[in-house]
C-alpha cells in the first residue's frame, strides 16, 4: 500500500529512531515489522512500539490527498473490472488499511485484505494469499527489496514499483504477465 499504492506518508526513518530511544533498542529496526516480530521482546514493548506505529499511520492518513493518485485509484479498478482477482496485502494494520482504502473509494473492491494484523512477516503474508489463490497465477506488484525477496522466496511473479506513480503502468504489466496482450485484459481461467 505505502510506496506502491499511496506514496510513502509515514516518516519511518523518524518512527524507527523514536521507537529504538522508548525501548532502548539498539538495532536498525529494517524492515520494521519483521524487526519487532523477531526481537525478544517483552509484552510491553511490543504494545509500546506497535502503538507508536499505529498513531504514525493514523497520522499519515491525514496527509493523503485521493487527487494525487486519482490515476492508481482508476487503474485499480479497471484491473478488477477485467476479471482479475485482487487482494491487497500490507504491513499496515487492518484498521488503517481499511482506513486509506475507504479514503481512496476501494474499501471492498479486494477479494481480501492482509495486513499486520495477520502476520508482520512479508513472506507468511504472501503464503496466506498463496493458499488463498487455490493455484491461480500470482503476481506481487510492491516497492522494497524485502517485498521481492518475499516473492521469489515462494515462488511468485514479481513486479517492482519505485515509486507510487508507477503503478498504472505496473498493473498493465501484470495484465501481460497473466496473458493479456497490450494492455488491460486477461485470459480466462488465469486470473492474479
Amino acid at each position: 500500500m505505502d510506496g506502491t499504492l499511496i506514496p510513502m506518508l509515514v516518516d519511518f526513518e523518524a518512527l524507527r529512531a523514536r521507537i529504538r530511544e522508548a525501548l532502548g533498542l539498539d538495532h536498525p529496526l529494517r524492515p520494521l515489522g519483521e524487526s519487532l516480530a523477531s526481537l525478544a521482546l517483552s509484552e510491553e514493548q511490543l504494545r509500546r512500539a506497535w502503538g507508536m506505529v499505529e498513531e504514525a499511520e493514523l497520522e499519515s492518513i491525514r496527509g493523503l490527498e485521493p487527487s494525487e493518485v486519482a490515476e492508481n485509484v482508476e487503474s485499480v479498478r479497471e484491473l478488477v473490472s477485467r476479471g482479475v482477482t485482487l487482494v491487497f496485502v500490507t504491513l499496515r494494520s487492518t484498521r488503517t488499511a481499511e482506513m486509506v482504502l475507504e479514503r481512496l473509494g476501494l474499501l471492498g473492491i479486494a477479494a481480501a485484505l492482509v495486513t499486520r494484523d495477520h502476520s508482520p512477516r512479508r513472506v507468511e503474508q504472501l503464503g496466506h494469499v498463496q493458499r488463498l489463490s487455490e493455484g491461480r497465477r500470482l503476481v506481487f506488484v510492491a516497492d522494497t527489496p524485502n517485498d521481492e525477496e518475499a516473492a521469489r522466496a515462494l515462488g511468485i511473479a514479481f513486479v517492482r514499483v519505485r515509486d507510487y506513480r508507477e503503478l498504472p503502468e505496473a498493473l498493465s504489466r501484470v495484465l501481460e504477465e497473466c496473458g493479456g496482450r497490450g494492455g488491460f485484459g486477461s485470459v480466462p481461467g488465469r486470473q492474479t
